[in-house]
């Protein structure tokens, strides 16, 4: 027991001391550079957000088919369908508002860029 916990506390302080000298070697960058991988990061997450935002848009359109399947076509379906009418039209909801939301966390992230 003894000789795990002193394996740990060894392991724990090599990360320490190691992460400790990776700090004292970092650089101090210019404002300039710092701008520019700012900017560059914000287009990458306005570009996450589109796509995600188009991912969910898709499902939304795939949960609209599936409710006007249902709606179609109700008789078959039997007693759950009133439950599967509910949790499509609850997830069609979900999936809209999700991609109405990462539109616009690109739309900021675009503004932030610029």
């Amino acid at each position: 027991m003894q000789a795990r916990l002193n394996f740990v506390v060894i392991i724990i302080l090599t990360f320490l001391v190691s992460s400790v000298s990776l700090a004292g070697e970092s650089t101090n960058t210019g404002e300039a550079e710092a701008s520019v991988g700012t900017s560059l990061y914000h287009i990458k997450l306005a570009e996450h957000y589109e796509k995600e935002s188009k991912e969910m848009y898709a499902k939304a359109e795939a949960e609209r088919k599936m409710l006007k399947e249902y709606e179609d076509h109700s008789e078959y379906y039997g007693r759950a369908g009133q439950e599967y009418h509910s949790h499509h039209e609850a997830l069609l909801r979900e999936f809209t508002s999700a991609a109405e939301r990462n539109a616009q966390m690109a739309a900021v992230h675009r503004r932030m860029a610029k």
